[in-house]
């Protein structure tokens, strides 16, 4: 359009020409005037064209400068619009992620908790394969009590899911069944109040606070079995236990732990009333109205001092004292779970019974040592049943004082270098055992001596004088031990810290406990020791 006008401007100012400039008297004059007059409309043409460009590109920027502006209002309070809806998306999502619990998978098992970290739940196991191999034992006929002809074993030792948690930041729980050796069981089911560190409460059951070695976990024991002196101690028992624990004046505060017994107190204290049950006894329901406390002290009195050597120094004591009434008995194991004391049928625990238990353990480096030493003493009856008018009645017929004794002495060394340790879940290698890196977890070597020994009197014969058959009122010599005495070495290796391989070799000798069979079969009256038990032991465990 624009170039239509120009070229009508330019025929224009064509057409306007002088005409007598056109008539020049020669051809040469009017060329020259006819180029002067092209020149000059080039010009004017040029100089039209220049305007005519301006002209436009300011209305067009006139009409851009006006129309728009209304559009961009409303763009940018959208845009303002978008911007605060992301915002609000954005505090509402972080509020969500805010109240998902942090959840936790790694050696320690399964842990979820709560923002705050006043509620957590963890989930955790103990898996224990274990196999028996007796040595030289077939030196017998099957049908014997003497420790003779016994079966090579492959056995679940321990199948035990353990699930632990708080609940408002200090209350501490704790479930744990067991499904190992055919049977299912509760170990385990409490509740800790722990609102003060130096006064808290635990209800329900769980274990005695009496020997040392038991309160060690099963996963980080050093031999596949305890040894004797735990055999004269409760198990687990139901009631209230009252416990505390106190740091180093003027030391560092320490982290509270969850468990009732590994916290690495500087002193501690644990004293409970429970329903009370027999030497190795894990009591479900209590059968009379008599009660049992239990108690102990505990104690690292060189816990901070810069000693090295004293430092993993623990020393303690710890018994019991109860009146049980008509209250079952227990029986004794060996280390390759064999029973090798067993009361009579009519015996029963009925009387005061009191425990005593000295301990100690000591971790300097790679270096391990526990100690324990055990005292008990409980009435033993013997006892008839008689037919009264509302049903049959029990009387004791007889009755002793019964004082039994174990010790027991566990030295180990951690080949690798590692520290050796007591609390928790056991040793934990430097370097997880992978053989592609050269890296083969941590070694550990062991040896134990333990012994245990029974009353004399446990074996009264209270036959008629002049009788020529033994009547034993409490425990048969021939089927019951008066002694053992048990050395055991040992391997474990840790390929990381959830793994553990065992292996030991254990040999216990007795005093008493074997019986001597005629050619009939039958039981003679004489008493022999009961055949050295010789077993390879091992073990495959996981636990997280």
């Amino acid at each position: 359009m624009y170039k239509k006008k120009a070229l009508t401007l330019a025929v224009t100012t064509l057409t306007s020409l002088n005409a007598p400039n056109l008539n020049a008297k020669t051809q040469h004059d009017r060329v020259d005037v006819l180029e002067a007059r092209v020149h000059e409309l080039e010009s004017k043409l040029e100089k039209a064209l220049n305007a005519l460009e301006a002209a436009t590109a300011k209305q067009t920027t006139a009409a851009a400068a006006a129309a728009p502006a209304p559009d961009i209002r409303k763009i940018d309070q959208k845009v303002k619009l978008i911007e605060r809806k992301l915002e609000v998306d954005k505090e509402v999502s972080d509020g969500k992620w805010a109240k998902l619990p942090k959840v936790e998978v790694g050696g320690q098992g399964l842990k979820v908790e709560s923002q705050d970290g006043d509620f957590n739940l963890s989930v955790r196991g103990t898996i224990q394969q274990d196999s028996d191999f007796f040595i030289y034992d077939n030196n017998g006929n099957p049908a014997n009590t003497n420790g003779d002809d016994l079966n090579n074993n492959f056995y679940m030792r321990r199948v035990r899911p353990t699930f632990t948690g708080t609940v408002w930041k200090y209350v501490d729980w704790r479930i744990m069944p067991d499904f190992a050796m055919g049977n299912t069981r509760l170990f385990d089911a409490y509740t800790d109040l722990r609102y003060f560190r130096s006064a808290s409460l635990a209800a329900g059951k769980f274990k005695a606070p009496v020997s040392l070695e038991r309160l060690q976990s099963a996963s980080a024991l050093t031999f596949t079995e305890r040894g004797f002196p735990t055999q004269l101690a409760p198990n687990r028992d139901i009631g209230f236990m009252l416990h505390g624990e106190f740091d180093r004046p003027g030391g560092p505060e320490t982290t509270r732990s969850s468990n009732l017994y590994l916290f690495p107190e500087f002193f501690a204290y644990q004293v409970g009333v429970f329903d009370g049950t027999v030497n190795n006894g894990n009591i479900d329901s209590a059968n009379n109205d008599s009660k049992q406390v239990e108690a102990r002290i505990f104690a690292h009195p060189f816990q901070g001092s810069g000693y090295d050597a004293v430092e993993g120094l623990g020393v303690g004591i710890a018994g019991s004292w109860g009146n049980p009434n008509d209250a079952s008995t227990p029986t004794y194991a060996t280390p390759g779970q064999q029973t090798m004391f067993r009361y009579v049928s009519a015996a029963r625990i009925d009387g005061t019974q009191y425990r005593v238990y000295p301990q100690m353990y000591w971790n300097w480096g790679p270096f391990g040592l526990i100690g324990e030493y055990a005292v008990s003493q409980q009435g033993v009856a013997n006892q008839t049943t008689t037919s009264g008018q509302i049903g049959p009645r029990t009387k004791n017929a007889s009755q002793i004082i019964e004082n039994d004794y174990a010790w027991n002495v566990t030295a180990s060394y951690v080949l690798t270098g590692e520290d050796n340790v007591f609390q928790g879940q056991g040793i934990r290698p430097r370097h997880a055992f992978n053989p592609f890196e050269g890296n083969w977890g941590a070694f550990q070597v062991a040896a134990r001596w333990t012994d245990i020994s029974f009353s004399d009197n446990v074996f009264q014969n209270v036959a008629k004088a002049g009788s020529k058959t033994p009547v034993y009122a409490y425990a048969d010599p021939r089927q019951a031990v008066q002694n053992a005495t048990n050395w055991s070495l040992g391997v474990n290796w840790w390929l990381n810290q959830n793994v553990k391989l065992m292996a030991d070799y254990s040999q216990t000798s007795f005093q008493g406990g074997g019986g001597v069979y005629d050619s009939a079969g039958k039981l003679t009256d004489e008493v022999v020791d009961r055949e050295t038990e010789k077993a390879f032991i091992t073990r495959v465990q996981v636990a997280f």
